[in-house]
């Protein structure tokens, strides 16, 4: 899904509305994995192999344990070049290796309240963040100090009906950008009431100086970004970049090596190039370009862009041609340990059963894309796997239930299948059929089947495998696959794979016999490239290859242990790329989103001077 709705420009974009979005807008994707993926649920990772040897490439998707989350903002010192990200959700600044993109513990500032836009003196010594602080049952939004090295942070100012979004360092001064109010605030470094020097703009965000004479705002809420002159005081000089260029929702503004203007699209998901001598306009980094999702604030190191990738929880690195380079500093994310499948956009989805939730991570570089949270719905249970239908709905098997679950337009999970249902019992591998139809593997001591369900309703149509393998001998189902005009059942007891018709569920053969290859423990099955059957095997961490006309068995694709890999537990190989579209539900829920705001002022005087340019 591209979020490409357009902005509701009467409405304030605030960091609480940002989270919330993270729960259902997904990017477009322009590329994939070339690897077979494979979960390794031991480590809690899923690893890329070669898909013409099998050789272990690298980790795709690698939980990370310590950092921040949700970059709110991020800034390069001025002296030791190091990178510094405010983490929103959880109240600290972290410090990054900027070439690594490696974290340095420990945080250099914690206990902090939503963290925002970082900027430091010419020195160093001071790094300057937004921030909320409490005021009675609400809070107030807040300018502060964090100084370096010691990390003792004071608060320059605070304001009680405005939204600070962005701000920049002018020699004794800190510029803020008052998103609710449509003013840049002017407050002086040792403390003390802010003046209004410009005012009537539409969602200003961020802030950056040419020079101590001319500075440029993101005009989030008009779409572009204009330039004011200080002759005496600051006035309107020119539009930078018009609306019309299609840049939808600019926040974020540095400078580039070569002196153009580099913007973020926060809704547009890109990055624009800017001539400030012509005002020529150019695409620097494309839309969703590795999993690039609202983007924040930018910064260049050398010839290497820096984005805020906020629903993405990564700071994504881009050389100056826009292309990723791979290095990025990456958020705290979820534990991969359970079922997987790779969507027909490309787009990987895995369930975390230790973070209760569905992750969808970038088909290209394994970054998050967004976390579907309380999959299942009490605390004891686990989600075990994960399908995604035609449209692009995303569901998720509940074995502590009984039941399959998927998720409202507010990424809420609501059940799909209901608890029992048909006679559904620990459900584990889900597919959907050629008939539209989602097919469940249900297993417990008593009854082991495979259990056909309404596409569409979720309602129960029948038993399609019964616990006599329709008549092929007892089965234990785990992952299914369906492939031309069968469906393939990994049964994990049996240590083999079964064959059934996909429209009748007849028994065909005992497609891999048991043991075959030294298979033990089959769980995940894919059919590769080549034609040929792929299945995990937990008993020796290995993935084996079968002949995918007879089943025989072929070779040990992935050697045991091969990368780390431990406990295989679902594979995929990845798919045609495709670019879909937003659903209605989300554009309407950007909008619903887009209206948080917490109100804030701080008393000031007047002495601003505003644009007068019609709009």
């Amino acid at each position: 899904m591209t979020p490409g709705a357009a902005a509701d420009h009467n409405r304030v974009v605030h960091p609480a509305a940002l989270v919330l979005a993270a729960l259902f807008l997904s990017t477009s994707v322009m590329a994939q994995a070339q690897g077979l993926l494979v979960v390794s649920r031991g480590t809690a990772k899923v690893l890329e192999y070669d898909v013409g040897n099998g050789a272990f490439i690298a980790p795709f998707v690698e939980p990370i344990t310590e950092g921040f989350t949700f970059p709110g903002g991020i800034a390069i010192h001025p002296s030791n070049g190091a990178l510094h990200v405010a983490s929103t959700t959880s109240g600290e600044i972290w410090v990054y290796d900027t070439l690594t993109g490696m974290v340095n513990p420990p945080t250099v500032a914690n206990g902090l309240l939503a963290p925002g836009g970082l900027a430091f003196d010419p020195s160093g010594s001071s790094l300057y963040f937004l921030a909320d602080v409490p005021n009675g049952p609400d809070t107030d939004a807040a300018l502060r100090e964090l100084e370096l090295p010691g990390g003792s942070v004071s608060t320059l100012a605070t304001d009680s009906v405005a939204s600070f979004s962005a701000l920049a360092v002018l020699g004794s001064h800190v510029y803020v950008s008052d998103a609710f109010g449509g003013e840049i605030l002017r407050y002086p470094i040792s403390g003390g009431s802010g003046t209004t020097v410009v005012s009537g703009l539409s969602q200003p965000g961020g802030i950056l100086f040419r020079s101590p004479t001319e500075m440029l705002i993101a005009e989030t809420g008009a779409d572009r970004v204009v330039e004011y002159v200080d002759s005496g005081s600051w006035t309107f000089d020119r539009e930078v970049l018009s609306a019309s260029a299609g840049v939808d929702g600019p926040f974020g503004l540095a400078l580039a090596p070569d002196g153009r203007l580099s913007v973020s699209g926060s809704l547009s998901d890109d990055v624009t190039a800017v001539d400030l001598d012509t005002l020529a306009v150019s695409t620097l980094v494309a839309p969703g370009s590795a999993g690039l999702s609202i983007p924040g604030q930018l910064a260049w190191s050398g010839s290497t862009l820096l984005v805020a990738s906020r629903i993405g929880n990564a700071v994504l690195y881009y050389d100056q041609n826009g292309t990723p380079t791979g290095t990025r500093a990456r958020g705290l994310t979820s534990p991969a340990d359970s079922g997987m499948t790779i969507a027909p956009g490309g787009n990987l989805f895995v369930a975390s059963a230790a973070d209760n939730a569905v992750v969808e991570y970038d088909g290209a570089s394994g970054g998050e894309i967004r976390k579907l949270s309380n999959a299942c719905p009490i605390s004891f249970t686990q989600p075990f796997d994960v399908a995604v239908d035609a449209s692009g709905e995303v569901y998720v098997s509940c074995p502590g239930v009984d039941g399959v679950r998927t998720f409202d337009h507010l990424g809420v999970a609501v059940p799909f299948v209901g608890a029992g249902s048909g006679g559904l019992s620990n459900p584990r591998g889900l597919a959907f059929g050629p008939n539209g139809n989602l097919f469940v593997a249900s297993g417990d001591l008593f009854s082991r089947q495979v259990l056909e369900y309404d596409g569409a309703t979720g309602a129960f149509v029948g038993v399609f495998v019964d616990d006599t393998g329709n008549g092929g001998g007892s089965i234990d189902p785990y992952g299914l696959v369906f492939e031309q005009g069968s469906l393939f059942v990994a049964s994990f007891a049996n240590d083999d794979v079964r064959q059934f018709d996909a429209t009748t569920g007849a028994f065909v053969q005992t497609f891999v016999t048991a043991g075959a290859g030294g298979l033990s423990g089959p769980r995940g099955l894919a059919f590769g490239p080549d034609g040929d059957l792929y299945v995990t095997s937990d008993g020796d961490d290995s993935v084996k290859r079968f002949d995918g006309i007879d089943g025989s068995f072929v070779e040990t694709f992935v050697a045991s242990g091969s990368g780390g890999l431990d406990q295989p537990f679902d594979l995929g190989f990845p798919a045609a790329p495709t670019v879909p579209s937003l659903p209605l539900w989300a554009t309407f829920l950007l909008g619903a989103a887009l209206a948080a705001v917490a109100p804030r002022r701080l008393p000031r005087t007047e002495t601003a001077a505003t644009d007068g340019a019609s709009r």
